[in-house]
């Protein structure tokens, strides 16, 4: 899969897959409730790196990795890798989302939603993980 702005290859490494949170902004909230409990999850200890993608620059991500622990947080270009991750904006509002790709580049997860609390789902994230 190929994410505008973000080196997906480079954040996997040698792992099985690849857990991308996208956060609707760096100050949303209910986003950063997501990173944390993805943080928690020990996606890694099942062979699946994770990294958070931030809608804007620098400064909204480094607002982020503060929550974010270990967690590689990264930032696009305005919304561009969420645009090509298939995330766009209903009525000005960006879209929030969570994709798992395996070690092919293959898209094997996806919960995106307008509203954040729709976009992540640590179960079936973590079984969707356990399936790679």
């Amino acid at each position: 899969m190929d994410i505008q702005g973000v080196d997906v290859a480079a954040l996997r490494g040698d792992a099985k897959g690849l857990a991308l949170f996208f956060m609707r902004a760096g100050n949303c909230a209910i986003c950063l409730r997501h990173v944390r409990a993805l943080a928690g999850l020990d996606l890694p200890g099942r062979g699946v790196a994770v990294a958070v993608v931030v809608p804007g620059g620098p400064a909204e991500a480094e607002r982020v990795r503060r929550v974010a622990g270990a967690l590689p947080v990264v930032s696009s270009a305005g919304a561009a890798a969420h645009r090509s991750a298939g995330l766009d904006r209903t009525l000005l509002v960006q879209h929030s989302g969570t994709v798992l790709i395996d070690a092919q580049g293959e898209e094997r997860y996806r919960l995106a939603a307008t509203l954040p609390t729709g976009s992540f789902d640590a179960a079936a994230l973590t079984a969707a993980a356990d399936r790679l």
